[in-house]
């Protein structure tokens, strides 16, 4: 039976029982334009406060220094798989919600809440199980309001604009980092550097979904089938091997940069003797270096490689300078070094974020019937790699140190850039 579905542009997927993505307005509202950007920020804020700064300051409470790496690498690494799986399964769910309300803002409001509410329980916590818990559950909310989040383009943006408001929304990421390690600075323990990021985040993602008429889905899907389900989590690279390849590219790259990013905190104090009272201040000087470096190349990036009609080298390239940046930091004897380290960083990820993204469009199938799918899979070698890599660091610097993890992770993130020459088709 086909779904009657109410929506601004009144399309409908008889075929799919789920709305078409297709809207046949011709521009945006102003207000989603403006609001969206802005939301996405918030939460990404919310719950990078967290895996910033937070998790390592309270880990360090509550153990002891020979147990508080092993002890982070394990919540670090479970919220990690928890928000691998989380973002795809939520943003499906979303697709399939009757409520009267839209398909979208209860996902918004409610998963913003329960993350918020998991901040609380994470900065009070007194014992590492209650911190993995609390999480967890914040890795669940949020993923959900931001699947949900980002499933409003389709929906709401004029197909012209929909490249304009996606820059935008890509730049919200490390607006959001930049903004959650300004908020950590501002105070002194854990509970206020996580929930206060949290409210405000909250309180911007429910705002903005109260300023736009969500699509309303008016009977109930068909059940969902456990293969269509799992048959969003991978391609098969036999049949696409470009995809592979760059897939595996992708995913060496995060590999790279995760290893950098999860442990500075700790290179901080273990291995450069900076005194924990000053640990967030230079935790939001990397991220703000880091950040803008990154805004500047991504804005630029994806344009030079479109007007110059090449990827391939320019993804290769930037991967490289990011892992230079890495090996600046893991060779720093100061902590302004690793600021410049950070910067090079930066400069490099913005680059390869835009032209990596381009690159991987140049490569999609002609059928063009499973594009979505096909970038879910790419975002998952983005994610993964903040799970593997505290999964081997605990050994990585128990025998090396901080700068064994940030060098080896550099050179796992050169043998990527490396592989992308095997990429065929495209220049």
């Amino acid at each position: 039976m086909a779904v009657k579905t109410i929506t601004q542009d009144s399309a409908a997927s008889p075929a799919s029982g789920t709305p078409h993505s297709s809207n046949s307005k011709s521009s945006t509202p102003r207000a989603y334009v403006i609001g969206m950007p802005i939301a996405s920020a918030g939460l990404w804020m919310a719950v990078l406060a967290p895996a910033l700064v937070v998790l390592a300051i309270k880990v360090s409470e509550i153990t002891t220094p020979d147990t508080r790496a092993g002890a982070l690498s394990l919540v670090a690494g479970v919220g990690a798989m928890v928000a691998l799986l989380a973002n795809p399964f939520f943003g499906r769910l979303s697709d399939r919600t009757t409520s009267r309300f839209g398909m979208r803002k209860p996902w918004i409001v409610g998963g913003s809440l329960v993350g918020l509410a998991s901040l609380f329980l994470l900065g009070s916590a007194t014992d590492v199980a209650t911190v993995l818990i609390a999480w967890v559950i914040a890795q669940l909310g949020f993923n959900a309001a931001l699947a949900a989040l980002v499933a409003t383009l389709p929906d709401q943006a004029a197909p012209a604009e929909r490249g304009r408001l996606s820059g935008l929304i890509g730049m919200t990421l490390p607006v959001g980092l930049v903004a959650a390690a300004f908020f950590a600075q501002l105070f002194d323990n854990a509970l206020q550097m996580a929930v206060v990021p949290g409210v405000v985040g909250t309180a911007v993602a429910i705002a903005f979904a109260f300023t736009f008429k969500d699509r309303v889905l008016t009977e109930k899907p068909a059940p969902l089938n456990l293969k269509e389900i799992l048959g969003s989590f991978y391609f098969n690279p036999r049949t696409y091997p470009g995809l592979g390849w760059a897939w595996l590219t992708k995913f060496m790259v995060y590999i790279g940069y995760c290893a950098g990013l999860l442990y500075l905190p700790y290179f901080f104090t273990d291995h450069l003797h900076v005194a924990e009272t000053d640990v967030t201040s230079l935790v939001f000087q990397a991220t703000l270096v880091s950040s803008a470096g990154t805004v500047a190349t991504s804005l630029a990036g994806g344009w030079i490689s479109d007007r110059i009609g090449k990827r391939k080298g320019m993804v290769i390239a930037s991967a490289l300078i990011m892992m230079v940046g890495l090996i600046v930091i893991a060779t720093s004897s100061t902590t302004d070094q690793v600021l410049v380290g950070q910067a090079i960083a930066g400069l490099g990820l913005g680059c390869f974020g835009a032209v990596d993204v381009a690159l991987i469009a140049d490569l999609l199938p002609g059928s063009q019937s499973e594009n979505a799918k096909t970038f879910g899979v790419f975002n998952i070698a983005q994610a993964l790699p903040q799970s593997l890599v505290p999964a081997v660091a605990f050994p990585v610097i128990a025998f090396g140190g901080y700068p064994a993890l940030f060098l080896g992770g550099a050179a796992v993130g050169i043998i990527g850039a490396v592989l992308v020459i095997r990429i065929k088709g495209v220049k």
